[in-house]
């Protein structure tokens, strides 16, 4: 059985950032890959470069040296506008705060990433219906965000994410203000996306939700590696 192509790799990438005369090394080179149908924690404490790798993945920020390749395309050679596409057109990301924009509705939510691509309004309503009722929330499609509950909203931001229909999720601490049934119902809900084909990157220092992932990549002062550090093993 042939290795399926990554949707996303990381090849000897680094990021550094300069404050005065001094470096600072937010993540030292890096290689790693993700592939379609995976779901893969990213894990680490607090300030351990997590971020910075997702946001390179992301295609958020340029790697200072190495490369980041995403859906083929390395990151590097791209221009700002063109790095924007990429993370319209083949990224989703879920983020912890859940970034849904109060004033609209549900559904007005979910429908702003296909009116920002510019798609035809019935287009637009058609797929961000079907992308409410993946997470089982079309009936909740007219409700502000203030009118729903932590695990609502965050379900309403996955269905945000995913109803440009990306080939990569990218989740930075989707869990962590949610109460213990709402991280589960996300978690069951994230990797069914996986199941559909879609990669998925899930940043959190939670290890509990290590029993939903494929494959669990460690981080610590900047370095990645795929087995624990001596200070997850303590935890």
């Amino acid at each position: 059985m042939s290795t399926p192509t990554p949707v996303a790799q990381v090849i000897g990438a680094s990021k550094s950032y300069q404050t005065g005369d001094q470096t600072i090394t937010a993540l030292h080179p890096t290689d790693f890959k993700l592939y379609p149908g995976e779901l893969t924690l990213i894990v680490g404490p607090s300030g351990s470069g997590k971020t910075t790798l997702l946001s390179l993945l992301g295609c958020v920020i340029y790697p200072t040296q190495g490369e980041v390749v995403v859906t083929g395309r390395a990151i590097s050679r791209l221009k700002k506008r063109e790095l924007a596409k990429v993370r319209l057109r083949n990224i989703g990301f879920v983020f912890q705060s859940f970034n849904l924009i109060q004033p609209f509705t549900a559904e007005e939510n979910v429908m702003l990433p296909l009116r920002l691509m510019g798609l035809p309004e019935s287009e637009v309503r058609s797929r961000a219906h079907e992308a409410m009722e993946t997470v089982g929330m079309l009936d909740r499609r007219r409700q502000l965000p203030k009118q729903l509950s932590g695990g609502q909203q965050q379900r309403i931001a996955i269905a945000r994410a995913l109803v440009t229909k990306p080939v990569l999720m990218l989740c930075d601490e989707p869990t962590a203000a949610l109460d213990p049934r709402s991280i589960s119902v996300v978690m069951e809900e994230l990797k069914e996306l996986t199941e559909q084909g879609m990669a998925l990157a899930v940043v959190t220092h939670d290890m509990r939700l290590r029993s939903y992932a494929d494959r669990i990549i460690y981080v610590n002062e900047g370095h990645v590696s795929d087995t624990p550090f001596e200070d997850d093993l303590l935890h």
